[in-house]
Formats: structure tokens, sequence, C-alpha cells
């Protein structure tokens, strides 16, 4: 028996019918995850290989992973001889963090420079060096000339802590520090480890003296009139050869004989990019072999930060069903897209901020990534996923281990509309007109500020200006008078 429908609650009016066309894109599982990928860290990833491995038998790895190691400079460990630099040490039963931060305790400090230099402390790798960790620059709030130079003292404060030498770039600079805190090291010493040390390898004192005397004659068949510091130093052999015993006992892994820390304050970066200068100037970019063209002397080769992340093929001896064969294949096509993605954003990063790649600190320029988006022709969610501030993701340059997002740079319109300028630039432009202000006795508002910005061909609010203040380190006219 049907029940009838009282269609009077249903009032004839009210009954519309509407004909629409909506386009649905549904994303297959592979692109899923393939942009799962591109959003998983180093480690995330290795876990999931590690997964596809135990799960398919038609996985293998086709070459173990290799450590880290993006922090090396110079060739200080190329000849055999060096090794005896390596002297074994006795084992401390505390990690260098906890003998560091014992000493930093003891001393009276702000509490800024408390924590930038407890910061420094727990960025150190195991021999005591940052070069491949963050740039200590990344812990500053805000890059101020007068934030530079407590940074600069925290450095040098931690570097003439016991053991001498740590909170350095690389082993050299190390040997540098040491030698420097000893007010007996010879000045030869002093020249050598200040970025010649390749002079003495191998450390045999006939060719070292050798090395000196063409250095010195070369330097000043270049730079005609020029003096070196090593004009005033008297060497012979005799000279040469103290001169290599006492390199060769100092220490070049201070960090030596601490016990590893192994719950660090802050987590190891992941490093996805290494980008080298490369000798030559190249005309044209190419971005698929991660090649950007810099000057008419240089160009920028952008490798994939593949760490300690497997490489994997398909098993050569795999006689299985199809099913899991296809699954590897899309498995090491979607870790190659994201290999092939993150060198793309790379190039296209260093593109954009080519001047400070060739100039370093001072030379960015706004950046968004929807413009890095629209030039690779990818969605901006995409960039977002490598780019994003709250990402562990880094890299590695000439200048040091920075974050991706560093290079993404907020900027105001120039009074035409035709430029955009960096919140960089607008800030040296702020400093320039106080300081003219201030020189004539004049103490001027934000307002004020506001319209001499203008008049200079910047456009920008007055709560923009205030905010760049508060950012320089520069404080209201109230307070400047």
């Amino acid at each position: 028996m049907y029940k009838m429908v009282d269609r009077s609650i249903f009032p004839s009016q009210n009954i519309i019918q509407r004909q629409s066309q909506k386009q649905i894109q549904k994303l297959s599982e592979v692109q899923i995850q393939a942009l799962n990928f591109l959003a998983m860290s180093s480690l995330e990833l290795k876990e999931e290989i590690s997964k596809a491995l135990s799960e398919n038998p038609a996985l293998e790895i086709s070459r173990k992973s290799k450590l880290r190691d993006y922090g090396k400079h110079g060739s200080f460990t190329d000849a055999d001889k060096f090794q005896q630099v390596l002297e074994a040490q006795s084992d401390n039963s505390e990690t260098l963090q906890s003998h560091l931060m014992h000493q930093l305790n003891s001393m009276s400090l702000s509490p800024f420079e408390f924590e930038i230099s407890q910061k420094l402390i727990f960025n150190l790798d195991e021999n005591g060096f940052y070069g491949s960790m963050l740039a200590p620059e990344s812990f500053l709030p805000s890059r101020t000339e007068k934030n530079f130079q407590i940074l600069k003292k925290c450095i040098e404060r931690i570097q003439k802590m016991d053991p001498i030498g740590v909170c350095c770039k690389s082993p050299e600079e190390s040997l540098f520090v040491q030698a420097k805190q000893d007010e007996k090291a010879p000045k030869l010493v002093l020249f050598i480890l200040n970025g010649h040390l390749e002079l003495i390898n191998p450390p045999e004192k006939e060719k070292v003296f050798r090395k000196l005397k063409d250095f010195q004659k070369d330097y000043h068949k270049k730079m005609f009139g020029a003096t070196l510091d090593l004009d005033a130093i008297d060497y012979n052999l005799e000279t040469v050869q103290q001169a290599i015993d006492y390199i060769l006992h100092l220490n070049v892994r201070p960090a030596q004989g601490y016990i590893k820390d192994t719950v660090s304050v802050f987590e190891q970066p992941d490093v996805v990019l290494i980008v080298e200068r490369k000798i030559g100037g190249i005309g044209t970019d190419s971005f698929e072999n991660g090649i950007v063209s810099g000057d008419d002397n240089f160009h920028f080769q952008v490798k994939y930060g593949s760490g300690d992340l497997p490489e994997l093929q398909i098993c050569k001896d795999f006689d299985f069903d199809s099913e899991n064969v296809q699954k590897a294949l899309v498995f090491i096509q979607n870790l190659k897209f994201r290999e092939s993605t993150i060198v793309l954003q790379g190039c296209a990063i260093v593109k954009a901020q080519i001047d400070f790649f060739l100039h370093g600190e001072g030379h960015l320029v706004p950046l968004t990534q929807r413009k890095i988006a629209e030039q690779l022709k990818i969605h901006e969610s995409t960039v977002s996923r490598m780019a994003s501030k709250k990402s562990n993701r880094f890299i590695q340059t000439e200048w040091g281990l920075l974050p991706v997002s560093y290079f993404f740079l907020s900027g105001v319109s120039s009074v035409d509309g035709k430029q955009k300028l960096s919140s960089q630039m607008v800030i040296e432009v702020m400093k320039n007109i106080l300081k003219e202000q201030e020189d004539s006795g004049q103490s001027i508002s934000d307002l004020q500020l506001t319209k001499l910005l203008f008049e200079k061909g910047i456009k920008i609010a007055r709560r923009t200006v205030s905010k760049y203040r508060a950012l320089a380190g520069i404080e209201n006219s109230y307070k400047r008078k």
C-alpha cells in the first residue's frame, strides 16, 4: 500500500529546476602521492621509502645513502701527512653543548645575548662547527646593524670558550681562531692560517718555503705597488718548519672527545638544495639541468639535497606480478618528480635573487611564491610546500645555510607603480633620511617620514613605516629627541 504525499507542503512556486555545469578535477592516487612527497621532509620520505621497500618486492636500493657533508671547505685533509693533526683525545662524559652552556650560564649577559648564544651553541655539529648547520644570521629576529654586531660578539665569545675554536664555519677558521688566542703564535703561522692553508700541503719545509716565495712573487706581479703581510715576515727553512709544527699541533676538531648531543634543541635542517658557484659564464639558463646563468665569469649549479635518502630501482631479478612492478615504477617516478620539482623551484629562486647569490647579504629583491608559481606554470600551493616558513627546509649557499622562506621577501611599490622595492632597500632609505634630519638637529615623526619617502618615489603607508622602523631597531621620534 503506497502512502500519498501531501504536495501542499511543496508550493509550486518554490519548485525551481536549474541546470548547471561544473568542472571537477579529481586527483588520482598517483598524483596525491606525488604531491605528498613534495610536502614531506627528508626524514618522513626516508620512512616512506623504508615502508615501500618492505611492502613491495619489486623495489630495491641501487645506491646506499650518503651522509651529508655540505660544510667542508678547502683541501686540508687531502694529504695523508695531515692525519697526524687528528690525534686521539680522551673522551669526556658530557656533551659539547652542556660543557659550553655551563660556561655561558656563569656569564653576565643580556637576555637577548644569552638567547642568541644558546642557539649558536646548539647549532654546532659534532666537530663544533656551524658550516653544515644553520647560518647564524637566521637566529636574528631582524637584520639590523645592531643585531649583527651582537651576533658577531656572541660568536667571538663562544670561540674563546673551552675548547677554543668552536663556533667556527670551518676547520680552517677554527685553526686561525686558536692561533690568534695564543700571544706567542708566530706571525708566519697567522699568515698561513688566514686563508693560505694550501701553502703547507704537503707539510714539507722545502716545498712550503718555495710556495711562500712563489706566492709572494706572483702577488707583487698582479698587485703592483701593493704590500703583503708576508713582506714584513723574515722567514727561512727553520722558521717554516716551526710554523708547520705549530699548525700540526693545533686541534682541527675542537669538539673531539665530547659525547654526541642526541637531544638537540633544534631539528637537523632538511637541506633540499645545494647552490654552487661555478667558474665560467653561460649565456642561457637550463633549469632542467639545474643550471642558472650568472654573469660573464660565473654560473650556478643547483643540486638536489638528497642527503641520506637511498636511491631506488626495480629489482633486476624480480619475476612477480606486474601490479607490484607498476607500483614500484610509479613510486620511483614520484620520487624523481619531487627531485625535479624542487630543483626547478630552486633555479627559479636563484634566478629571481641572482644579485644575492652573486654579492650576498643586502641584495635580496621582493619575491612572492605566486611569481615563482607563474614562472614555472605550477600551482602556488606546490611552491608553498617547499617555501613555507613553518617548514624545516634550507638551501646551502656560499653565504650560509638559509631557510627557503628567506628568499621570499615582501616589498612596497614605487610611486609610479613600475617598481617593487624590498623592505631592506626601504629601510636603508629611511636610515639615510633620518640621519640627514638628525644631522640638521631635527627629529621627524613617522608621518613626516612617510611624506619624505613619497618624495623619493616610495609609496608606503605610515603604519608600514612604523613597522620597518621597528625592524631596523630605530626608536620613535619621541625617544630619539
